[in-house]
């Protein structure tokens, strides 16, 4: 058991020991108001799963009905947070509190109990277990209380028609062509909005969706401080400030095989589930007065609603031509809106423009005002073919020995050898990526100009809302850098890329890259043996060694809400 340093002891028993009794105790708190790291005002759009919901450490003295100390903390923090807030309460209490030792703890929890009476055996402090803590009783009850108001994320009357508009925009994908300084403007005159001005997102392969702004004043004077802003405090600031509604969406994460299975000479592979990639929604408001909700009103529903209608039937008029050139387009559509008064819809004409004009200024205005660095790494994404397959992946070592024996493309390493003599583990770790035939001997084809491949890192990074990720990158033979992948704190935390990331260390950093075609049908995911077209074993390095320190991965305006 972790004990307290002998000069912390010496510190607290010199503070003054009162007669009161303190009660102590954790408890699990629905996800929706778990505590932003950033301390922010707004609030986190992502719902949380029931194992990340956060635990609240409380500290109060009974004796004078007031509380010392109080903390939010994951759930997955050990029994050391509640000696920590143990401890400020002590030192560093809330005011009007003054620092003191208790003479009393209550706990009703057994083996709290007894990690306390080991810490603070030195102290003098007596630990007694009670079935029921009334005072932190009626605090918890209160803070549940105080969070249960908050409405539907949208109103029951409207959900169906919002959910149908919403699937409508999944299924269209206009991020597979629109790029997020195109704007399309939306006149609803209606629901004290005049003009809607709508920005796709998801071109850069970050979260998909769609921002409606408000008014064109709040889109470029958003965009003029996004390029301007330096510090992250800055870019808070000015993600705040956007005056919007949207629908975006999350996209659970494909459950892949972990490991290729062993290469059958008989039979068939083992197919992975073809089944469609499944949508959730996110819907909510930003207001610079308002911060961020994840919910809507009545009016801010139908609205929504009524543009997301619109934007759907003017894609699916002018797509063919939207993906070949943003010009000017133009669409009148009849819409049957609900009602606020009454179940009766009302008929209502909506107009759909492009603004190139518009999208030509903010286009502009990111390499005009973007002061180029010239001593930030070049970091490429147009190596990869598009809708390749990138996937980590573990090659037994049976399948290593038969590809290094293979008349494809093979890039060795001298150290790969020994590991196949001595096979510890499940095989040799590594990055599979896959396409179709023509383009798997194209990006052949790229890597041999590159020198081939040294290494892989994963380098820290934080998003624009200064969230920590990591980047995959690729270092190639001649040092240039590729991102083939961003992980956020779920994927890192994710059980598969922890066991990958074991794997690597059991092979002391050796791992390989294979690239493969057999991107659709039942070997997608996991290619036959015929399939693999180019072998290489490389290194998986450390970050310091590549040297980068940490990155801002910010794509242009691609904002992950």
């Amino acid at each position: 058991m972790t004990t307290l340093n002998r000069s912390t002891l010496r510190r607290l028993q010199k503070l003054k020991q009162s007669n009161a009794v303190w009660e102590g105790d954790r408890r699990a708190l629905p996800a929706k108001i778990r505590q932003p790291q950033d301390s922010s005002n707004i609030i986190p759009l992502h719902p949380n799963s029931e194992e990340s919901k956060p635990h609240c450490i409380l500290w109060v003295d009974g004796s004078m009905g007031m509380v010392r100390s109080m903390d939010v903390v994951d759930s997955a923090v050990g029994q050391e947070a509640f000696v920590r807030a143990l401890l400020q309460a002590i030192e560093h209490p809330q005011s009007p509190a003054q620092p003191s030792l208790p003479q009393k703890i209550l706990v009703c929890d057994r083996e709290l109990q007894f990690y306390l009476r080991g810490v603070l055996q030195d102290l003098g402090v007596s630990v007694e277990y009670v079935e029921h803590l009334p005072l932190i009783d009626e605090i918890f009850s209160h803070i549940l209380e105080s969070f249960s108001a908050n409405p539907p994320i949208v109103p029951d009357r409207y959900v169906a028609a919002l959910h149908k508009q919403s699937e409508q925009l999944w299924q269209n994908a206009p991020w597979n062509a629109l790029w997020d300084h195109q704007v399309i403007s939306i006149k609803l005159d209606r629901w004290d909005l005049d003009t809607l001005y709508a920005i796709v997102m998801g071109k850069m392969g970050l979260e998909q969706g769609v921002i409606f702004y408000r008014t064109e004043e709040s889109l470029v004077k958003f965009r003029h401080r996004i390029v301007s802003g330096n510090s992250d405090d800055e870019i808070e600031e000015t993600f705040l400030h956007q005056d919007c509604l949207f629908n975006l969406f999350e996209t659970p994460e494909l459950e892949m095989e972990d490991d290729f299975s062993s290469f059958p000479f008989r039979g068939k592979l083992r197919a992975l589930p073809t089944a469609p990639t499944q949508m959730k929604p996110i819907y909510g408001a930003l207001h610079p007065l308002e911060g961020g909700r994840p919910y809507l009103y009545d009016e801010e529903a139908i609205a929504l609603t009524v543009a997301l209608e619109a934007l759907n039937k003017f894609w699916e008029q002018y797509s063919n031509r939207l993906k070949s050139n943003f010009g000017n387009l133009s669409g009148t559509y009849t819409i049957y809106a609900p009602s606020l008064d009454s179940d009766i819809e009302e008929t209502i004409k909506v107009v759909v423009k492009t603004m190139p004009e518009l999208a030509d200024e903010l286009h502009q205005l990111v390499e005009e005002e973007e002061e180029p660095d010239d001593d930030a790494p070049l970091i490429s994404e147009d190596l990869w073919p598009e809708n390749a397959l990138i996937h980590m992946m573990t090659l037994p070592w049976s399948q290593v020995e038969f590809l290094r024996n293979s008349k494809i493309h093979v890039q060795y390493s001298e150290r790969i050898p020994t590991l196949l003599e001595a096979r510890k583990g499940d095989g040799l770790p590594g990055l599979m990526i896959q396409t179709s035939r023509p383009k798997a001997l194209e990006l052949i084809e790229s890597i041999n100009s590159f020198d081939g491949i040294k290494s892989l890192c994963f380098n820290p990074a934080e998003d624009i809302l200064g969230n920590a990720c990591q980047l995959g990158l690729m270092v190639m033979g001649n040092d240039d850098l590729h991102l083939f992948g961003e992980f956020d704190k779920k994927a890192l935390n994710s059980e598969h890329h922890k066991r990958w990331k074991q794997r690597s260390k059991n092979t002391k950093g050796n791992i390989c890259v294979i690239v493969a075609m057999g991107i659709t049908g039942a070997s997608r995911g996991n290619p036959a043996p015929q399939h693999i077209l180019g072998y290489y074993e490389i290194k998986l390095i450390d970050d310091k060694e590549l040297g980068l320190g940490k990155l801002r991965a910010e794509p242009a305006f691609d904002f992950d809400f």
